[in-house]
């Protein structure tokens, strides 16, 4: 239902289905929960309760970073190309 409420009304507050309390009420918890610093603290605790459901510390221990290769060769060239010039 709320998929339905989603899509025919672009999720408008004050046209929440009667499953939830008052518009205001939701709004208002949106905004508290929606800021970044509170996010961030959210999924901290979430990651923290599910690591120790596996039986894991509450901490990683170990980091990945990724970065993508670029290959450079002197093939490269310091003029652009511009596809409108005509040749003749």
């Amino acid at each position: 239902m709320e998929c339905y409420i989603l899509v025919k009304t672009g999720c408008q507050w004050r046209m929440l289905s009667l499953d939830f309390p008052k518009w205001q009420l939701v709004y208002y918890y949106y905004r508290k929960w929606a800021s970044p610093l509170n996010f961030d603290l959210l999924l901290e605790k979430l990651r923290g309760h599910v690591r120790v459901k596996r039986d894991q510390s509450m901490e990683p221990s170990v980091g990945i970073m990724d970065s993508q290769s670029v290959k450079w060769g002197n093939n490269a060239s310091l003029n652009g190309v511009d596809g409108n010039k005509k040749k003749t």
